[in-house]
């Protein structure tokens, strides 16, 4: 009888994990676009070309960790949060720019904490289970 409580806990917790998962990688890959996006917006010209590749490169480390990040380890997410820290970075000087520019460093900015946080929830759940 003792072990049918703790069953429906890890269920719950299970559960939970699955959604912040979900959400983690609509997050991550929405970050993606909207790097992407924010050069398309405040770039024109033959310059786009050239900040189109130099973002692809940008954002290369965080694709390439998405296939880790999908096998489910904790240390995985840990480090996808080690390696956000610069990108928020980024955003935050991306912020002080003016007009367009800077209000999408800012959007930028906090889609990185978010995901930064859900990254860190999910190695906290994964090391529970």
């Amino acid at each position: 009888m003792s072990n049918t409580p703790n069953k429906v806990m890890n269920d719950t917790m299970q559960n939970k994990l699955q959604s912040y998962e979900k959400l983690f990688f609509v997050l991550l890959f929405s970050l993606v676009a909207y790097g992407f996006l924010s050069d398309f917006l405040t770039i024109s010209g033959e310059q786009l070309k050239a900040s189109l590749l130099v973002t692809g490169a940008k954002w290369l480390p965080v694709v390439l960790l998405t296939p880790l990040l999908i096998k489910g380890s904790a240390n995985n997410y840990v480090w996808l949060a080690y390696l956000l820290i610069p990108y928020f970075c980024w955003a935050v000087l991306k912020g002080f720019a003016p007009e367009l520019a800077g209000l999408l460093g800012i959007g930028e900015a906090v889609l990185i904490a978010l995901l930064f946080t859900l990254a860190v929830s999910c190695a906290r759940w994964r090391k529970r289970l």
